[in-house]
């Protein structure tokens, strides 16, 4: 196996809030981002996010509504142009839609800090969706 591989491999095994690093480029909405990832090992440069175990309110289509508006302002207002931590599925990888499933973490002194997933919860801009799919536990937020 490849070093490049191995390493990839490792890092995507253990399971840690900085498996990727990179700058949010664009708030897709409340609870998706694209992330321009930095020093990567993936094949990727610039990845969509769909933020893990959570659900935010729909802002485009028969579901849209204000309170959609309001979590993608409140995640536009957190994570635009910022760098972010990324804790990807490792049970999964992508969802459906060809996004990564993550857990985003802010970067403080570049280090993993606060949980953004649990702070759109917290600021009732999302609701808990605990999908069996994939590795996390909301529950231990």
């Amino acid at each position: 196996m490849p070093i490049l591989a191995l390493l990839l491999w490792f890092c995507l095994a253990t399971g840690s809030p900085d498996e990727a690093y990179g700058r949010v480029v664009k708030v897709v909405d409340g609870d998706t981002i694209d992330v321009q990832l930095q020093d990567s090992l993936f094949s990727e440069d610039l990845i969509r996010v769909r933020l893990a175990d959570i659900d935010c309110p729909e802002t485009r289509g028969p579901e849209a509504c204000e309170a959609g508006k309001k979590a993608s302002a409140y995640t536009k207002t957190w994570l635009q142009s910022t760098y972010v931590f990324l804790d990807l599925d490792d049970k999964t990888g992508k969802d459906s839609f060809g996004r990564w499933v993550a857990v985003v973490y802010l970067s403080e002194n570049n280090q993993p800090s606060r949980n953004f997933n649990k702070m759109l919860v917290d600021a009732g801009h999302a609701v808990i969706e605990d999908f069996k799919n994939n590795e996390f536990d909301p529950g231990g937020w």
